[in-house]
């Protein structure tokens, strides 16, 4: 006969069976963040989830339905999560500044240089993976559309001049936030890091003042 579900296991076999979800995805996240989706077996995420490899199907269906609550996990902690929060009415400029210096300062400390959890999965899954590829793409062009808006929110709220084509701008932003992500895997000093920012910002049109 089948193991109760709901008998913990020994510290042998991991987590009890009556897990928690949250935990587990996290470590899943942390696994697949520095291995990558396509090595991540299933027993090897079940590992390190510390369940057992019947509990990974049983709870999660696949690797690649786990991999979308990783991505979820990781989506409300990446250091561009306040970009998302902006509402109407409120300030843009301050925000992008401030995402731009945390993503320098939290991939220069990162001892492993992970770099983007999202953009890593582009980098290894788009135009190779159907699902998971096509779900990375989905998000890099809500990225895109997302910035749309707030560089239009910016310039109506007179936070920066003008801009003559937002689309391609906005698109140059999130290229440029990949770009960075991507470099601070091998440039691993904030201070440089922020210096291409700065440049890049001013390039935008923020004012000055706003990056003393």
């Amino acid at each position: 006969m089948g193991k109760d579900h709901n008998t913990p296991q020994t510290a042998r076999t991991g987590r009890p069976t009556g897990f928690a979800r949250a935990d587990a995805v996290q470590a899943a996240m942390n696994f697949v963040w520095k291995k990558g989706f396509l090595a991540a077996s299933a027993k090897e995420l079940a590992e390190a989830m510390e369940i057992q490899r019947s509990s990974f199907y049983n709870s999660f269906g696949s690797r690649e339905a786990l991999f979308r609550e990783v991505l979820a996990v990781y989506g409300a902690q990446a250091p561009d999560a306040p970009l998302r929060q902006i509402k109407s009415g409120d300030p843009v400029v301050p925000v992008m500044v401030s995402v731009l210096r945390n993503v320098c300062h939290i991939r220069a400390t990162d001892t492993e240089a992970r770099g983007c959890l999202v953009c890593n999965g582009v980098a290894e899954l788009a135009g190779v993976d159907d699902e998971i590829g096509a779900l990375l793409e989905k998000a890099v062009k809500q990225q895109v559309s997302l910035m749309e808006r707030l560089l239009l929110q910016a310039v109506r709220q007179k936070e920066m001049p003008a801009i003559h084509d937002v689309a391609a701008t906005a698109k140059s932003f999130v290229a440029f936030l990949i770009g960075l992500n991507i470099l601070s895997k091998v440039v691993r000093n904030e201070k440089q890091l922020w210096a291409s920012s700065r440049q890049f910002v001013l390039w935008l049109g923020v004012p000055k003042a706003v990056l003393s």
